[in-house]
């Protein structure tokens, strides 16, 4: 874990990705940009050949626009539309977050994805192994530049920590289907809401709102009209909570009855 500072002096715990996570999510993204590119630049050199205006000077000038429309554009935009992730992310469970462990912007995607060439592809990806090995927390040069951060979403679920449900959410939450939020994102929920009553009230409301839109398109049917965002986040966690207590409690209900049945069999089986 790695203890980070809000822009209110709020300590929020976050894990950030391993190095080798961030290998293996950066090769994938390599292969699927690498793909893509030999995709679009044949498909375009094939349509080109066959008109009269077809030249190397042509194919070299395209060659290039679509390296920098795959490995820049690309990603900056997926990143931007995905709150973090990319296809590498998506497969290891990794998120790009902003240093005070907010959402990361288009400015902050296309920054680390113009360095993204030059420190990987350019370099081989030894500038940002290198960056990364000396960095407590395996950053690379994109994401100093950029003020991000790579964490690790498939964190475990701090059930110790109890948040109350508010009461006229209640009926929604027993209805909702919250099944898709991913855990990454439902531990910095818990982290907000542990740490909202020291925060100043524009911020406090600014990241509830924030944390709000993120959760929303995992959660069905919407929250009633009028839902306060810091409410909404409440109802999701403790609904996250209660739904854990009874899948456990229900797994030792059932592995009691196996160990009941099995006691009686005969040969001590």
């Amino acid at each position: 874990m790695s203890t980070i500072m809000t822009g209110e002096a709020v300590p929020l715990q976050l894990r950030p990705a391993a190095l080798i996570a961030r290998a293996g999510s950066c090769a994938i993204d390599f292969v699927a940009i690498q793909g893509l590119w030999l995709v679009l630049f044949f498909s375009a050199n094939w349509l080109l050949e066959r008109s009269a205006d077809w030249n190397m000077m042509l194919a070299t000038s395209l060659a290039l626009m679509l390296q920098v429309f795959c490995a820049v554009l690309i990603p900056a935009t997926v990143e931007t539309l995905t709150r973090g992730r990319s296809l590498g992310k998506f497969v290891l469970g990794l998120r790009v977050v902003r240093d005070d462990g907010g959402a990361i912007r288009f400015r902050h995607a296309f920054l680390r994805a113009m360095l993204w060439v030059f420190e990987v592809l350019a370099m081989g990806g030894a500038l940002a192994a290198l960056v990364g090995l000396v960095s407590p927390q395996s950053k690379r040069i994109g994401d100093y530049l950029a003020g991000t951060m790579a964490v690790a979403e498939r964190t475990p679920r701090a059930a110790s920590r109890h948040v109350v449900m508010p009461p006229r959410l209640a009926a929604w939450a027993r209805l909702a289907d919250i099944s898709a939020i991913p855990p990454g994102l439902s531990h910095r929920v818990l982290q907000f809401l542990t740490s909202a009553p020291r925060m100043r009230p524009e911020a406090r409301l600014h990241m509830a709102i924030q944390l709000a839109d993120e959760v929303t398109p995992y959660t069905a049917p919407a929250p009633p009209a009028g839902t306060h965002p810091e409410e909404f986040l409440a109802a999701v966690s403790a609904s996250i909570r209660e739904r854990e207590i009874e899948r456990r409690s229900r797994a030792e209900r059932i592995g009691a009855g196996f160990r009941a049945r099995t006691s009686r069999l005969p040969h001590g089986l």
